[in-house]
């Protein structure tokens, strides 16, 4: 698991590009991440980027995210 035992859910989004954005955001400044889809498609089927019925999940490793939060804007 990249060396990190539990990872913790920081924020839900609607759409896979929304996660992706905020992800680039920790990227920015040294937090990993990754992006949960919760096998879940498009609410136009798989090729679609948008809208998703089970939304998608940014996942943080747990000792990062205060970190997260704070690099997100997240109270």
């Amino acid at each position: 698991m990249s060396g990190h035992d539990k990872w913790e859910t920081v924020a839900t989004f609607g759409a896979a590009y929304e996660a992706e954005i905020a992800a680039g955001r920790l990227a920015s400044v040294g937090i990993p991440s990754r992006i949960d889809q919760r096998g879940g498609v498009g609410v136009f089927g798989p090729a679609y980027e948008g809208w998703t019925v089970r939304g998608v999940a940014l996942l943080v490793p747990q000792e990062r995210l205060e970190d997260a939060r704070l690099a997100l804007d997240i109270e």
